[in-house]
């Protein structure tokens, strides 16, 4: 959650950037996807600096925003800085080598550092929500596969004390079957209480191994 929070307001504290790149104001102009797509990470940053502001009032948010956009400023001309140095002697070697040295960027600015930062935040914390999504969605289908397992379960064996006509051997084989069928299917405890059922066992697994070595240091007092 702690992760998920700074993310949120460091997304919230860096600008919209179209030009990333030194001569992109000559590029044409953005696409319907692009422009959609930037209209919904700002309606999602207005989102989500309302969420805060609720959360931990606006003058919080606000100081937090200001010192988030300030070291995000520092850090992308540093980065940006160390880019260009990296590409200038990339270039240097390649053209001392023969090679072509036409890189595709001319030269890295701070803002194209922030733009490709701000989309990968994005990336990342979607993938986050998705994968939180499919897990409780993972989840909520087993746990109804089980007690649709244990319905099942509890119908027949209602069925089969029910059924006064059969003999008592027959009862007998039938309750059997019932049992084997719930072994196969995996009808046992709840899964809800799996945690606790397995850190008890671990814990079990640590006393009996602390009582073995207390043991074995009596044997040999």
């Amino acid at each position: 959650m702690e992760v998920a929070v700074v993310a949120v307001m460091l997304l919230l504290s860096v600008p919209t950037c179209v030009t990333h790149f030194s001569g992109s104001e000559n590029q044409p102009t953005a696409s319907t996807v692009w422009q959609t797509l930037n209209s919904a990470f700002t309606g999602l940053c207005e989102d989500g600096h309302g969420f805060l502001v609720s959360l931990v009032g606006r003058q919080l948010v606000d100081s937090g925003l200001k010192k988030v956009n300030e070291v995000t400023t520092l850090t992308s001309k540093a980065v940006a800085d160390g880019l260009n140095i990296l590409a200038t002697y990339g270039a240097e070697m390649l053209g001392a080598s023969g090679m072509n040295a036409n890189l595709p960027v001319k030269r890295v600015t701070p803002e194209g550092v922030i733009f490709v930062t701000k989309w990968a935040l994005l990336a990342v914390l979607g993938y986050w929500i998705l994968s939180l999504a499919v897990h409780l969605f993972a989840g909520l289908v087993r746990r109804t596969l089980w007690l649709l397992k244990i319905a099942f379960a509890v119908a027949l064996f209602g069925l089969i004390l029910s059924d006064s006509g059969a003999s008592a051997e027959t009862t007998a084989m039938r309750l059997a079957g019932l049992v084997l069928a719930c072994v196969l299917l995996g009808i046992g405890p709840s899964p809800f209480g799996g945690g606790a059922t397995t850190h008890l066992e671990a814990k079990v697994k640590v006393l009996e191994r602390r009582l073995r070595e207390v043991e074995k240091k009596r044997k040999e007092e």
